[in-house]
């Protein structure tokens, strides 16, 4: 069975309720699912997750979330490699702040960056989570094959 990993990292819930939509849409196209909160996932996790999709809120200047801070740190400090890892991010912002989901775009980079490959390009939600119904069934679809 397919397995899809939903990281989330969520300041006042939105972000949190994009990944909780995308179990759900995920679960009912008959994917093994499973959600967690960023900081609670290790870059040795990370290492060996296939499928992920990444929903973060952004914060104060293009920040993520204090529930997100832990697992960006580690990014940026570890020295693995992420081949193996596919993804896709769906960043929620607010155009009238300067960095403009600013915590999504930091993530993509550094996935980018050590190795991961990107399978469905970034979604930015602007003001709320409009278009990210269309990003989860586009990954959904995308890692259904």
């Amino acid at each position: 069975m397919t397995k899809l990993n939903i990281l989330w990292a969520s300041m006042w819930g939105a972000a949190e309720d994009v990944a909780k939509m995308t179990e759900e849409k995920a679960i009912e196209q008959g994917l093994e699912v499973n959600m967690m909160e960023m900081n609670s996932v290790t870059m040795q996790n990370l290492q060996t997750m296939d499928n992920v999709a990444i929903v973060t809120s952004t914060t104060g200047h293009g920040d993520l979330p204090t529930n997100g801070e832990v697992f960006y740190s580690q990014l940026q400090k570890t020295d693995l490699k992420f081949e193996n890892v596919k993804y896709s991010v769906c960043a929620l912002g607010d155009t009238s702040h300067k960095d403009f989901c600013g915590a999504g775009r930091k993530v993509d980079t550094i996935l980018s960056e050590l190795g991961a490959t990107s399978i469905v390009p970034r979604h930015e939600c602007d003001g709320d989570d409009y278009g990210s119904d269309q990003w989860a069934d586009h990954l959904i679809k995308t890692i259904k094959g």
